[in-house]
């Protein structure tokens, strides 16, 4: 597939009339926008206000925004992937124009209802995961920063991964680290000479797995520097891991990447058994927005 450019337009604020402050993090700030002509909703990233830090800092910031917007346009056509529109500046500062993706961060949604131990559930938040995933993955990048803030649940059930800050192409010689603490796998916290793969991405799949069902990420998490030979996780909630999950979970997580699955359609393959049938009814104690309803709907597609 011809990868199109991302069209420039300049000062975005002539055609993208900016709103409210969604929120933001390390790559930029989040801002809900509106078409002039259309009143069709985008979302505008921006990049962060110069700090003390020199002039170079500030550029090589810019850059990166675009660079980002470069990736996106390599997944064009994924649908949970949402779609760049174009790019400008705002202020000043670089800014990317993205499709607007109504919902609910992930993060909020399990925060309502941790831990969520229903099967079904588990293996509906983590399989289509995996589907989208297999997409990237198949377009030889690593997203690199998987995470529920990353993560939105839409009105209807179906997840959509945002925020290519990180992503890289896999096996592309690393300069520093990447991802968010906690989640990064430990290959992501330093350079990395030999390139990351599609296991850096598993491992933080596995970690939204352990943080869903035992409330706690693995080797020490947030609450210290992961280190070779830490004990993956607490003995109280390594027992209170859900069997149907226990093994798969830790195999996700193994501190040395050659030892986790080597592709997505491996965990998809053991959550199988666990996703919602065709026409079956809604778990008792659903999210909301309900992630089961994708599988209650659509028949998974790997």
């Amino acid at each position: 597939m011809a990868m199109r450019e991302i069209e420039e337009i300049g000062d975005v604020e002539q055609r993208y009339e900016v709103l409210d402050a969604v929120g933001g993090g390390g790559q930029g700030d989040l801002f809900l926008g509106r078409d002039r002509s259309s009143g069709q909703r985008v979302a505008l990233k921006r990049q962060k206000a110069r700090d003390l830090g020199p002039e170079s800092d500030f550029h090589w910031a810019g850059e990166n925004l675009l660079e980002e917007g470069s990736r996106m346009m390599m997944l064009t056509g994924i649908r949970a992937i949402p779609e760049i529109i174009a790019a400008g500046t705002h202020r000043r500062r670089r800014c990317l124009v993205m499709e607007f993706v109504e919902g609910q961060q992930l993060q909020n949604v399990l925060w309502a209802a941790r831990p969520v131990r229903h099967p079904g559930t588990v293996a509906s938040v983590i399989g289509q995961l995996c589907e989208i995933l297999v997409d990237v993955h198949d377009r030889n990048l690593v997203h690199c920063d998987l995470k529920p803030e990353n993560v939105i649940v839409q009105p209807d059930g179906r997840l959509r991964l945002i925020d290519m800050g990180h992503a890289v192409a896999a096996g592309k010689k690393t300069a520093y680290a990447r991802g968010t603490r906690g989640w990064a796998s430990p290959e992501q916290s330093d350079a990395c000479p030999s390139g990351l793969t599609r296991r850096a991405d598993i491992f933080g799949l596995g970690c939204i797995l352990l943080e869903m069902t035992v409330m706690r990420l693995p080797y020490g998490g947030l609450e210290e520097l992961a280190e070779a030979g830490t004990p993956v996780l607490p003995a109280d909630r390594l027992a209170a891991l859900p069997p149907e999950f226990a093994s798969l979970a830790l195999w996700m997580v193994r501190w040395e990447a050659a030892e986790r699955p080597a592709d997505v359609r491996e965990v998809f393959d053991r959550l199988r058994p666990y996703l919602p049938r065709l026409g079956s009814r809604r778990p008792p104690k659903r999210l909301r927005p309900d992630p089961t309803e994708y599988y209650r709907t659509h028949p998974p597609r790997l």
